[in-house]
């Protein structure tokens, strides 16, 4: 039952899909797991004209050949797990629409009530198809690789929004790189009605249990794997890992995870490139021959082009003459000289030298391309300066400041505000920022229309991930070309150059060729260099999409005369129409509530005299929370009340 989705015919099965009495609809060739005990996940349902009880059916047409290729899809059975991948006996040249239903059929017995899902987010049609894809798919794990930009976030919670509304699974767990990225797995989830709690600490046991589940990092699960393995023998678990490639950089969270999560019910990965595994096979992830993932379903930058749904990027690469010392020895070279790798590792920390002429020149011409973007039909767009390392990002900020005459934030993990400082910069009209690693994956700033290549990182994966964050689209204006500026390093360039042909193809129509992830760049040994003086010179041959006004109108929708909620609803940016101020999450408002809870304890304890455990022990007690980090918002709105009122009391006397 294996093939494109778009190829894929509804042919009815035996056994019931949903709700029992209405007749199923799946999608494949109708054969194998035909018992009747356990219903197919199945939101593949695809009821057509059929209307589940309640309501009436929200069905999309999932779209044609080549909007992405699932490579497997048979059934979700509980019963039937692991099944080896086999060959469609579907007729090659079929073709025709495929119904996904968005809205789960209403199951009385479904876990914690969720609201329907919202008809002004409709999912695009990649998100269909390989929703379909997963909920008629048999195996215990499902990867997702869709470029960035597309809304993999989106997918994911649709899954989870849908498994939970259908009572297959009672929780959600999602586990990322970053506790950013958590951070915003939990706002986007709250749009949908789910509660997560994110970055929930292992020493605070499991959520609360007015939540859908948790958002954690890696690392947080390597910290502690009994609390998660334990959390996930208690109720049926759905597994999201964000990014898993990071289970295989490190083989710790690779192993802690499969440990935590061994019980899980169903495991979602999603990927926003493809990724190769080495010497640490990713967990749940299979592989081709040449050592790299293969996803159960694949959205490429070709197709996302085509569909409107990412921007295009032009790469201006920059030359110039490098001089150093390496070895007690002066060197000098320009892009073009070909060096052993030490060396040609070398020559670009030159180039990217803060106090070198090299980066004051392309810093310069970045900013003339954004001040250019901004002075037209886009006042609000931003640039973004991705740098080696924190003391790099500083330097470079500062070598901003001078040109620009106003100093851009600076954002690296260490800094205990990084969130902030990124939700403040996607949602304002500041023109640069300054980042190390925590803008290359998961971060949604849609504005950034701008960028400087400013890093020594010269992976396949990390390229991507940063060129990722320029493609993202708004809903205006209606021409959306972004602009990354980089040096002409042989790799670097390479790289920029495979996405350049990933957009002809989407001129031409014509399916991209799979892309092969480098080995990881080993980092070299600590050997005696110094940068001494580096010069610019711009490319002659600039890497665009297209020649001028060719052809932006197959990759830029007509500008609509008020807010799209379609387009909103995979933006942080919203069109002015929308407001721009949204409701408090369920997850702000317990860090509301606990923060007054902090401050109200800390004045009754002046004021009696009392330990601050004590004080929490007694409120506890007489809300019926077994603790602060285990009370629900509804316990923890209680017990400030009556912190209030004693406070109050107690100062009046």
């Amino acid at each position: 039952m294996l093939g494109s989705l778009a190829r894929a015919s509804v042919r009815p099965f035996a056994a019931p899909v949903y709700t029992p009495g209405v007749p199923g609809y799946r999608q494949g060739t109708g054969h194998g797991d035909s018992g009747t005990s356990a219903p197919s996940l199945g939101a593949v349902s695809a009821l057509l004209d059929i209307s589940p009880e309640g309501g009436a059916a929200r069905s999309f047409p999932v779209g044609e050949a080549q909007r992405g290729t699932p490579i497997g899809a048979p059934s979700l059975h509980g019963a039937h797990r692991c099944h080896p991948s086999v060959a469609s006996d579907r007729p090659p040249n079929f073709a025709g629409p495929v119904m996904y239903e968005i809205d789960a059929p209403p199951r009385p017995a479904a876990g914690r009530s969720l609201p329907s899902w919202p008809s002004g987010r409709p999912l695009r049609k990649w998100q269909q198809a390989a929703a379909a894809a997963v909920f008629e798919h048999s195996g215990e794990a499902f990867l997702a690789s869709a470029t960035p930009a597309a809304g993999k976030t989106t997918f994911g919670l649709h899954i989870a929004h849908r498994m939970l509304s259908e009572g297959r699974v009672s929780r959600v767990a999602v586990v990322a790189p970053t506790t950013h990225i958590c951070r915003q797995w939990a706002l986007d989830a709250a749009r949908y009605g789910i509660r997560l709690e994110p970055n929930r600490p292992n020493s605070a046991g499991p959520e609360p249990r007015d939540r859908h589940g948790v958002s954690v990092t890696y690392a947080t699960v390597a910290a502690g794997p009994e609390v998660h393995r334990r959390r996930c023998s208690e109720k049926p678990t759905l597994l999201i890992a964000d990014e898993p490639h990071h289970m295989g950089e490190d083989a710790t969270w690779g192993r802690s995870t499969v440990d935590a999560f061994a019980r899980a019910r169903f495991r979602l990965l999603l990927s926003g490139t493809p990724f190769r595994s080495d010497n640490s096979p990713i967990p749940w992830v299979r592989y081709d021959d040449e050592g790299v993932s293969s996803a159960d379903y694949d959205y490429g930058y070709t197709q996302a082009l085509i569909d409107g749904v990412c921007r295009p990027v032009t790469f201006h690469t920059y030359g110039g003459d490098m001089e150093w010392v390496s070895d007690g020895r002066v060197r000098r070279a320009d892009f073009d000289v070909v060096l052993p790798a030490p060396e040609a590792a070398r020559r670009l920390r030159t180039a990217l030298d803060p106090d070198g002429d090299w980066i004051a020149h392309v810093l310069r011409d970045a900013d003339e391309e954004l001040r250019k973007i901004r002075a037209g039909d886009h006042p609000d767009a931003g640039g973004l300066v991705v740098a080696i390392d924190k003391e790099h990002a500083e330097k470079l900020a500062d070598r901003l400041a001078r040109i620009t005459g106003e100093r851009p934030d600076v954002v690296h993990s260490d800094a205990a505000d990084a969130s902030s400082r990124i939700a403040r910069f996607s949602g304002g009209s500041a023109p640069w920022l300054v980042s190390v690693l925590m803008v290359s994956e998961g971060v949604d700033v849609p504005r950034l229309r701008v960028g400087v290549y400013a890093t020594t990182a010269r992976t396949e994966l990390f390229f991507r991930q940063v060129i990722g964050r320029f493609i993202r689209r708004t809903p205006a204006p209606k021409d959306q070309m972004s602009h990354v500026f980089l040096p002409s390093d042989p790799r670097l360039k390479k790289l920029a150059i495979e996405i350049e042909e990933e957009r002809n193809h989407a001129l031409v129509f014509a399916p991209a060729g799979e892309q092969v992830a480098e080995r990881v760049e080993r980092t070299e040994t600590g050997e005696a260099f110094r940068a001494l003086w580096s010069s610019a010179r711009r490319d002659e041959d600039v890497l665009q999409t297209t020649q001028p006004g060719d052809a932006l109108q197959l990759f830029a929708e007509p500008a609509p005369p008020t807010a799209s909620p379609a387009l909103a609803a995979f933006t942080t940016t919203p069109a002015a129409a929308v407001p721009s101020v949204e409701p408090e999450t369920a997850f702000e408002k317990r860090e509301r509530l606990r923060a007054e809870r902090a401050a109200l304890v800390g004045a009754l304890a002046r004021l009696t005299g009392e330990a601050h455990r004590t004080i929490n022990a007694r409120v506890n007690r007489d809300v019926g929370a077994p603790s602060v980090d285990k009370a629900t918002d509804e316990q923890l709105e209680k017990a400030n009340r009556l912190l209030e009122r004693e406070v109050s009391r107690r100062r009046s006397r």
